[in-house]
């Protein structure tokens, strides 16, 4: 492989990963930086995608596709804030970064302050998002949660809302959670499909939030409607796979609800953030990240983060 190419991976069926080698980008546009890539974590909003359901804009079989949770090296900076040499953490703006070199936005990614690995570095980009979704429910004080989905982000989701101040918090997952959620923010587990929990709720128990943690379909947030107290307010976090969802819109306006949805804007304070909260809770990366595979085994690691397990977190792929 020459200096002029680097090696990248594209999905060349579901699950399937072809090794290619490409142009390395070239010199960043205004704004922008090259980065070489060091660790990446796999994300739910990446896996529609491994499994086929989705295409990617511009069609399928592209290289670096799908990949944006990164930390990484910078080879060339046109931006400002950044030089070369500096290790950053956040968003691969393009989503492209199953590749050795990749360009991304200069505004998307922070200077990594923390004294840790760079697989479990990556962590503070799933805390950025995290950190978004709670400056939207504003505070928390004493008002009860359930979390829909106890998978990385659920247990995440956990530790911020007990550090926040809320109350009462219960996490709805059909399988055995136990072990992931010890010592974590939970007052409770209920081991039930959502809709079952939610059907199955008396009026005093309903919690003032639900924040649903599935994602990529309709029917856990229409669970999480069903469910929330009147008044309440339900987060659908992560990136919807569908264009429509058919909810029941009736009843949660009978309810007086709020439904909150949003996506990261402000990247480079929430990464700031997120930071700082790992500085200070050195433990917490080290708790989410559980599998860390060379990025050899590219299909290997999609295939786990596609099938969670009682003990499985977050999966990174990691550049020896």
């Amino acid at each position: 492989m020459s200096d002029d190419t680097t090696w990248a991976y594209r999905l060349i069926a579901p699950y399937r990963f072809e090794r290619v080698e490409v142009p390395v980008p070239s010199a960043p546009g205004p704004g922008e930086l090259l980065v070489r890539l060091t660790a990446g974590a796999v994300c739910g909003s990446d896996l529609p995608f491994a499994r086929g359901a989705l295409v990617p804009e511009g069609g399928p079989r592209q290289p670096g596709r799908p990949m944006h949770e990164v930390v990484g090296e910078v080879l060339a900076s046109a931006h400002v804030d950044f030089s070369p040499g500096d290790r950053v953490v956040g968003w691969a703006s393009n989503w492209d970064a199953l590749r050795g070199v990749f360009v991304t936005r200069g505004d998307q990614v922070a200077k990594v302050r923390m004294e840790t690995t760079d697989a479990l570095a990556t962590v503070a980009q799933s805390v950025a998002c995290l950190f978004t979704v709670f400056d939207r429910l504003g505070p928390l004080a004493g008002r009860s949660v359930a979390i829909v989905g106890v998978g990385p982000f659920g247990l995440m989701t956990s530790v911020l809302a007990r550090k926040l101040g809320a109350g009462r918090i219960t996490g709805i997952d059909p399988l055995d959670r136990a072990a992931d959620a010890e010592g974590l923010g939970f007052d409770a587990l209920v081991r039930q499909n959502s809709r079952v929990w939610a059907g199955g709720l008396a009026e005093a128990d309903r919690p003032d939030i639900v924040i649903e943690m599935v994602g990529h379909q309709p029917s856990t947030v229409a669970d999480a409607m069903n469910a929330v107290a009147p008044g309440g307010t339900v987060v659908a976090f992560g990136v919807p796979d569908d264009e429509w969802y058919a909810l029941p819109m009736r009843s949660f306006f009978r309810r007086h609800g709020t439904l909150v949805t949003g996506v990261t804007r402000h990247h480079r304070a929430m990464l700031e953030r997120a930071q700082d909260f790992l500085i200070a809770e050195p433990w917490f990366a080290e708790r989410m990240v559980t599998d860390v595979v060379p990025i050899a085994e590219v299909e290997r690691a999609f295939a786990a983060a596609c099938a969670p397990r009682p003990g499985q977190r977050k999966v990174v792929l990691e550049v020896a």
